[in-house]
């Protein structure tokens, strides 16, 4: 039997957090979505309890959330990532943080000054909780449809053990995880979203990801 689990999802009120909010719901995964607003997180927990037939969903304020949690994703723009990082710094102790949080400008990718949004976090929070990089390049329109067959998971970080965690959690809503190295290349799986707008923009779809050929299935 799966070991029940509770997630946080920071921002998770936009097209990302709530995909993933119903897609981690589903199989009876405790998801409480954090927002700056605790009302609209609950207007959209409310709206999103219409397509579930089980599973625990709540809507919080983004402090409130991470408090039960043990997995915490950050899925918020990257103009608000580091402020919001530093703002939960002091809560996330003894947590798994997962940084969905890609670099762009206008739909562009582009490279902080400190290296990744990965590195950026980690380096506001220190040796307080370890920061494992995921779920950068599926498409949220695709997390958001029950039936709607996913890209693979590029999941990076320094914690070999909170990676393996991480891993565990994308097996919940029915992905491909890999796991991808370092910290270090967080910067290219970030950027490959920047590709993946583009190619979606040419070719009028929504639904671009990355598929992972040569290695296992």
């Amino acid at each position: 039997m799966d070991k029940d689990i509770n997630v946080a999802i920071v921002g998770g009120t936009g097209s990302l957090g709530s995909g993933l909010a119903l897609r981690l719901a589903a199989p009876g995964v405790r998801v409480i979505i954090g927002s700056r607003d605790r009302e609209k997180a609950k207007t959209v927990v409310e709206s999103l309890r219409k397509s579930l037939t089980r599973g625990a969903l709540e809507g919080e304020t983004n402090q409130e959330a991470v408090k039960e949690a043990e997995f915490v994703v950050i899925a918020v723009p990257y103009e608000g990532h580091a402020t919001t990082v530093a703002q939960l710094k002091g809560q996330l102790a003894g947590k798994t943080v997962i940084d969905a949080v890609v670099p762009l400008k206008k739909g562009r990718p582009f490279v902080p000054a400190a290296g990744s949004a990965l590195l950026e976090a980690q380096q506001i929070l220190g040796d307080e909780a370890p920061v494992v990089g995921a779920l950068h390049n599926i498409s949220a329109v695709d997390l958001q449809s029950a039936d709607a067959a996913l890209g693979d998971v590029l999941v990076c970080g320094d914690n070999e053990a909170a990676k393996q965690k991480v891993m565990e959690v994308i097996r919940r809503i029915g992905a491909r995880r890999f796991d991808a190295g370092p910290a270090a290349n967080a910067y290219v799986i970030e950027g490959l979203t920047g590709v993946l707008i583009s190619l979606n923009r040419k070719y009028k779809s929504k639904h671009a990801s990355v598929k992972v050929t040569g290695i296992g299935e």
